[in-house]
């Protein structure tokens, strides 16, 4: 379902958002100057159209792009033959894997670096997105690293709604199972509409909207080495944040 979605909207949202997330190039910018570098072989997980290639693939040897959606990847790949941003030497060591990341077809201990901006937040139910977890922890080689964003849940803009529904929940069965039925099981689950003018549709796009205690309590199985509220209209609507693995199989 989620792949449909996107593969509807992906033509207008690459028209709209094709160069680099400017809060992420900062946020990379922020980490090289603390001498963090992403070298080896990096996952780009639910890369869409590839807007952020460019800067995720500076020093890798690989990076690989992962996407549910067909047409998001048609798009990226097209912009990795024909785009006059990328090199033929840097396109040649970017690849593209149309996958479900909640079942990643990778070998153990096999990537250096995982980046995931924007996309948990898009994974419906707590149990699922905890099973990504364990399953980044098993690609990932030792002091691997994983660079995630996801959107905050007391940003200015859906604050009083997840007030509202708190209440509601904790003393509507009503409206609990009315949410439920929906769609939004979980307190923090919000549709936020995707509207193409040309067809005048409105496709709705599940997030999870994550606390602070919650993305800590996602990454306990990581270590957080760098933990940032910035980006979006009020600059404090994302978690940024890079985690490490330091164990393989349990044992550090």
């Amino acid at each position: 379902m989620e792949g449909t979605i996107f593969d509807q909207i992906a033509k207008d949202y690459h028209s709209k958002r094709r160069k680099p997330w400017k809060p992420l190039e900062f946020f990379l910018d922020y980490l090289k100057a603390k001498k963090y570098l992403f070298h080896g072989i990096s996952l780009d997980l639910g890369c869409a159209n590839g807007r952020n290639f460019k800067i995720l693939g500076n020093k890798p040897k690989k990076l690989v792009g992962i996407d549910i959606s067909l047409e998001f990847l048609k798009i990226a790949q097209n912009s990795l033959k024909n785009s006059e941003h990328y090199l033929k030497s840097e396109s040649n060591f970017i690849q593209i894997l149309m996958a479900d990341i909640k079942y990643l077809p990778i070998r153990n201990n096999s990537i250096q670096n995982v980046f995931s901006i924007a996309t948990i937040h898009h994974i419906k139910d707590k149990a699922n997105r905890k099973r990504l977890m364990f399953q980044l922890n098993r690609i990932l080689t030792k002091n691997g690293t994983f660079l995630i964003t996801v959107w905050r849940k007391w940003q200015k803009k859906y604050r009083s709604y997840f007030i509202l529904d708190r209440i509601k929940r904790s003393f509507s069965l009503k409206h609990k199972e009315r949410q439920s039925d929906a769609g939004l099981s979980q307190y923090g689950d919000k549709f936020i509409p995707w509207t193409l003018p040309e067809e005048n549709k409105r496709y709705k796009r599940f997030y999870h909207f994550f606390s602070k205690h919650e993305i800590k309590n996602l990454l306990k199985i990581f270590t957080i080495r760098e933990f940032k509220i910035m980006g979006g209209p009020s600059n404090n609507d994302n978690f940024f944040i890079l985690a490490q693995k330091e164990k393989i199989n349990g044992i550090q």
